[in-house]
């Protein structure tokens, strides 16, 4: 499986480097082992969770997650999936140095050893969280709308699609007349 199957590596150690140089130039990258540990971390994650390499190594990866999140249910999941071998990707919430909010779009991905036990977690990310600020901004402005408009919203051929509840009050209709 790995032989062929990978030809984004390339044939030489130089394009599979260059390859790598690529990758560390553009995102954020840290390993840990399959405990959570951290292993390593490139400057792009370290500038965006504020830590210097000295300060993570040996650390645990829930030191970069809300609190609250430590010993919840989906946690423990997202790490027993890691640990048997399951990539896992999307949005995630992350704690920087002091406390700082960020949101990455990240992977988290098992290598495997040549019996197909992982023996080592990379994540690649790319900060994320300007992004969720103007979606939120965006919502509560949309939110707002919503408690003081009547609105409603049209297919483009002039179907009614859903409305609110203020539109709804004001024009004497139920959701499934319109």
């Amino acid at each position: 499986m790995i032989g062929n199957s990978l030809p984004i590596l390339g044939k030489t150690s130089y394009d599979r480097r260059a390859k790598l140089d690529a990758l560390n130039k553009s995102q954020a990258i840290v390993e840990f082992d399959v405990s959570g540990k951290v292993l390593w971390a490139n400057e792009n994650f370290l500038t965006l969770l504020g830590y210097t390499l000295p300060e993570i190594k040996g650390k645990h990866h829930s030191l970069f997650v809300a609190p609250k999140l430590h010993n919840s249910p989906e946690y423990k999941a997202f790490e027993d999936n890691l640990r048997r071998g399951l990539f896992q990707s999307g949005e995630f919430h992350r704690i920087g140095k002091g406390g700082k909010d960020i949101w990455i779009q990240a992977t988290y991905n098992p290598l495997l050893d040549r019996s197909g036990k992982p023996y080592k977690i990379v994540k690649f990310a790319i900060d994320v969280t300007a992004q969720k600020i103007e979606y939120a901004e965006l919502r509560g402005q949309i939110e707002a709308i919503n408690k003081s408009q009547a609105v409603i919203a049209f297919s483009m051929d002039g179907i009614g699609l859903d409305a609110n509840e203020n539109f709804m009050t004001a024009l004497g209709y139920t959701l499934s007349e319109i």
